[in-house]
């Protein structure tokens, strides 16, 4: 009797251990999943209504999923444009838009970007994956965090230039939040496209094989001429200076720009002056080797620069400036170098008061060396 009730009792054990086996073998799927995306259209619009809408696409044809995949379609945008970037994410098997899955759940996932260094004028910097860059970010969760189906992005002023363009999507579901970043949670999307940053064609820069600058004082004396000429004729940014601009201490100058197309005989100075209202000079020099301006210059930053002419008729103060005539005063230290740079940005039809340096077509970048004795 006591040998049958310790073989009834083995084999309930057995049937216990057995049942809690089987529920281990068959788990329960995890609600966590990333989504299953075949399909991924950006649609970059214009802030401007008379640009093109751009359209670029990522497929993938056997319904593998997202990452074995390919670029259809590449990015190709109008330089000094700004866009709102847009996505439809696609379950083309499922016949399923995954977009508003991804607004329904944006406390779980966030866009992040990576693209060729400054590629963009705004964002500046390469992206937010793998480093600490700053995106324009439209959207934001219940949470105020970003998401990132809406973006804003200003193309650069370069003449056709290319790079590339990251878009990676993470699922973050209980992992989001203000510490969370590109390597927290699962991958939804991982894509790099080809981008393209296409000249203006309404922009016509100007051709210049020399420039000549002209550093006055105004207190009397000596001018101090530096020429760059491109002796090749290929234009404003293959030529050489003559030297450097050798400037004395503590002195106020005032600095005349002059332009020529040598090639043809034509005074391009004259044509800056008649079309002023569509072009731009700004500075960047070493920083504080002028005691005024002081600062580093007006490009890629806010720097002073002391203009002396300006495109209104008026000549009133209302007008934008130009930057043919200039002042500049040297520091007192003695035995200064360092560089100077000038940039003529040509803006038609974008010259306003918030147009900048990175604004426009480039009519001439050219570097000198400076020194200040």
């Amino acid at each position: 009797m006591k040998i049958s009730k310790l073989l009834l009792l083995l084999l309930l054990i057995g049937s216990i251990v057995s049942c809690s086996d089987d529920d281990d073998d068959d788990p329960t799927p995890p609600d966590n999943e990333e989504e299953f995306i075949d399909e991924v259209i950006l649609t970059f619009t214009p802030t401007l209504s008379s640009k093109e809408v751009v359209t670029a696409r990522w497929f993938d044809a056997d319904g593998d999923g997202v990452g074995s995949g390919e670029v259809t379609q590449g990015i190709a945008l109008e330089e000094n444009v700004e866009y709102i970037l847009t996505f439809t994410l696609n379950n083309t098997v499922a016949n399923e838009n995954v977009t508003l899955e991804i607004a329904d759940e944006d406390d779980e996932h966030q866009f992040f970007f990576s693209f060729t260094e400054n590629i963009f004028s705004d964002p500046t910097g390469a992206g937010n994956i793998d480093n600490d860059g700053m995106i324009n970010y439209n959207d934001e969760d219940d949470n105020g965090l970003p998401v990132g189906l809406s973006t804003t992005w200003t193309a650069g002023g370069h003449t056709d230039a290319t790079g590339l363009f990251t878009v990676l999507l993470k699922h973050q579901p209980g992992l989001k939040d203000a510490t969370s970043d590109w390597s927290t949670g699962g991958t939804d999307i991982d894509i790099t496209f080809p981008i393209d940053i296409e000249e203006d064609a309404n922009i016509e820069e100007e051709f210049i094989d020399e420039v000549v600058l002209t550093f006055s004082p105004t207190g009397g004396g000596d001018d101090v001429v530096v020429t760059w000429f491109d002796p090749d004729g290929e234009g404003a940014n293959d030529g050489a200076p003559d030297g450097p601009i050798n400037l004395a201490a503590d002195t106020e100058y005032d600095l005349a720009i002059t332009l020529a197309n040598t090639v043809e005989e034509e005074d391009v100075t004259a044509e800056i002056l008649e079309e002023d209202d569509e072009h731009q000079f700004f500075f960047s020099f070493t920083a504080d080797i002028f005691g005024d301006p002081t600062g580093a210059g007006n490009i890629d930053n806010d720097g002073m620069v002391n203009y002396n002419d300006e495109d209104s008729d008026a000549q009133d103060g209302s007008g934008l400036p130009v930057g043919l005539s200039t002042r500049w005063t040297t520091g007192s230290a003695t035995a200064s170098t360092g560089n100077f740079t000038v940039l003529l940005k040509h803006q038609p039809g974008q010259k306003s008061a918030t147009s900048d340096w990175s604004t426009g077509g480039t009519d001439v970048d050219i570097t000198f060396d400076i020194n200040i004795n």
